[in-house]
């Protein structure tokens, strides 16, 4: 696909939601098509999506080893509103949904010392709560029609007869999302 046949079709606002924080992040976007190179981006901070000619999802990586992508939503009829003009712009939105880990020394000084009962409940009630997020993860990764296993892909590449070449000629979108945190260096 060219960047000029579907660029209407490509979402333009995205936003990744961390469900352990309930927070909303507006990403840095790299909008790479198929025969540009890939431009140098930090992979820690990293999460790729694929989109197919129709610019629908295809597949979605996470490259950060303290954020894990749960769900991924495209919608290609919600319109973003320019406050200064007044018009809807008409482009899509795509919402990242996930869960991040702090780094391992901020988990441990961030740990409080269980003092009475009710500390106790409210510990135990963030651990499963932590826990459910963790199977949701896992779900997702192992359930989801966009996830990367690579038993996955060689399955499905097993099960389906060789494309012809004009079918292997057709190109994907890909969309590398990076966030920054201020902290980091």
């Amino acid at each position: 696909m060219s960047s000029a046949n579907h660029s209407s079709d490509i979402p333009q606002f995205v936003v990744i939601r961390d469900q352990v924080h309930n927070t909303y992040k507006h990403p840095i976007v790299h909008y790479v098509f198929e025969d540009e190179p890939f431009p140098e981006v930090t992979k820690e901070n990293l999460i790729l999506v694929d989109l197919d000619d129709n610019a629908q999802l295809s597949e979605i990586d996470s490259y950060s080893p303290h954020f894990q992508v749960i769900d991924c939503r495209l919608d290609h009829n919600s319109t973003v509103y320019d406050q200064f003009d007044g018009a809807h712009d008409g482009t899509g939105l795509m919402t990242i949904e996930g869960v991040s880990a702090p780094k391992a020394n901020e988990a441990i000084e961030s740990l409080q010392p269980v003092r009475n009962l009710d500390n106790l409940r409210e510990t135990i009630f963030n651990f499963k709560t932590r826990n459910e997020m963790v199977k949701r993860v896992f779900a997702s990764s192992s359930s989801s029609p966009f996830s990367s296993s690579s038993q996955q892909q060689q399955q499905q590449q097993q099960q389906q007869p060789r494309p012809s070449s004009a079918a292997a000629t057709a190109s994907s979108i890909s969309s590398s999302f990076e966030c920054h945190s201020p902290n980091r260096s």
